[in-house]
Formats: structure tokens, C-alpha cells, sequence
């Protein structure tokens, strides 16, 4: 989740602080945290059953600033009762933790998950920079990290560090940054240097090594922008257009 730390904290979110560790298992997850096998596959027998006899996707509308990994969200209402008995308890419509979403949508859809806790959060904090924006006429960016991408000047939204968000894939944060527009970048770094380097991840493109999360495992990266290899290191390539 989003650690803020301001002069006066809502009660919510020290609720939100002081429960938030690695998330614990709950229903329709195992124990690592992660949806069920079973539920994916079922997941993606439906939606290619759909899309099979169709030949569309079934998906929600989406807004067409969403980045590639949050914007095909599977829509269940289109899959219940017709290809599946019930969405999944891991996902968000039947109480679960999770959006279920579709990835590489133009060659071979595949079914991910986002979970709930880290859109919740990067939205959350999006709203707020968005509230800065409003009242002073301008994004508050800092220096530049990548092209289009902006560290943020968090002292000018009063807070005391720089905000970061649990990562859904290991026990560590990930800094946020902001783009020209002020819309939330959460930065992978950590955990794609972990994946080429613990778990011998391979990029199929180097323009774009993301995929190698989504290789390792089911969740979706998102907020996210590209990134690319620099002597074997990941580094952001810029705001993806």
C-alpha cells in the first residue's frame, strides 16, 4: 500500500498503515498470497471460449489513459453463466483481492490479476496529487528520472518522505513517480532486478523487459511505464505514449 506521511493523518489510512504487512491469504487465494491455479485456468478457458465464439474479448470499457496492463479488465457479467458458473473468490466482484485482467490482448490474451489493494492505493494517492494540481495551477514534479517521468516534490504536498507502495510480487515498496500530466508511475526496478538476477527471468524484448513479471508471475504490473536493459540493470525508458 501507499505509505504517506503527513501532519494530520486520516484515521483510514493509520487503519490502512498499521494493517498492511505482506498481505494475508484470504478466501479464493493460497497461501503465498496469489489467486489459485485453478482460477486462472478457468479464468482463461472461459475467456477464450468467449472470444472463440464471439470473436471479440470480454472485457469492461476502458479509459484509454489506463496503461496496456489495467486497461483489458475481464468482464465477468459477459461470462457468467455462459462460460463460467461464478467469477472466482480471489476476484474483486465475488469478495476477493483481485481485478482479473487480460494481457498481450492482440496475439495471445492471457489472464492476470491486479490486486485491489495497490489500485486502491495508487488512485487514492493520484486523487491527491490531482487536488494539488487543481489548487496550484501545476503537477508537483521534481527532477526528471526518465524522459516524461517525474520524481515527485513530496515536501511541497507536506509530506515527510518520498511515498512508495507495497510491491505485489516480493516483501519490499516501490517508489511512485509522476508523469507530465501528474498521473501516478509506480517504479519496478527492485523487482524486475530481482527477477533477472533470482530468478533467471529473460526478457522476450529487451525494449521492454515487463514481461518478465508477468512470465514469473500472475500479477500485472501496473501503473507502470517500460522498461529496458542497461548493462544488465533495469532502467525506465520513459512515459509509453
Amino acid at each position: 500500500m501507499v505509505r504517506i506521511i503527513k501532519q494530520l493523518v486520516p484515521i483510514s489510512l493509520l487503519v490502512l498503515l498499521v494493517a498492511c504487512g505482506d498481505p494475508e491469504p484470504s478466501s479464493g487465494t493460497s497461501t503465498g498470497g496469489f489467486p489459485y491455479e485453478e482460477q486462472l485456468q478457468s479464468v482463461q478457458a472461459g475467456v477464450d471460449q468467449f472470444q472463440e465464439q464471439n470473436g471479440v474479448l470480454p472485457i469492461k470499457t476502458f479509459d484509454e489513459t489506463m496503461t496496456d496492463y489495467e486497461r483489458y479488465q475481464v468482464d465477468f457479467r459477459q461470462l457468467v453463466p455462459g462460460y463460467m458458473h461464478d467469477a472466482p473468490a480471489s476476484a474483486y466482484e465475488n469478495g476477493g483481492n483481485f481485478y482479473y485482467t487480460l494481457i498481450d490482448v492482440e496475439n495471445d490474451p492471457e489472464v492476470r490479476v491486479i490486486p485491489v489493494l495497490v489500485m486502491h492505493e495508487a488512485n487514492q494517492f493520484e486523487r491527491e496529487v490531482n487536488e494539488y494540481t487543481r489548487t496550484n495551477g501545476y503537477p508537483p514534479l521534481d527532477e526528471m528520472v526518465a524522459p516524461g517521468i517525474f520524481a515527485l516534490d513530496y515536501e511541497a504536498m507536506g509530506l515527510d518522505e518520498q511515498p512508495v507502495v507495497s510491491s505485489p510480487y516480493f516483501s519490499t515498496t516501490l517508489p511512485l513517480y509522476l508523469d507530465r500530466t501528474g498521473q501516478v508511475v509506480i517504479d519496478y526496478a527492485i523487482d524486475l532486478n530481482r527477477v533477472l538476477h533470482e530468478y533467471d527471468g529473460v526478457p522476450e524484448d529487451e525494449s521492454d523487459i515487463r514481461s518478465i513479471l508477468t512470465d514469473e508471475f500472475p500479477i500485472a504490473p501496473v501503473y507502470s511505464v517500460p522498461y529496458e536493459l542497461d548493462n544488465g540493470e533495469p532502467k525506465i525508458t520513459g512515459k509509453n505514449e
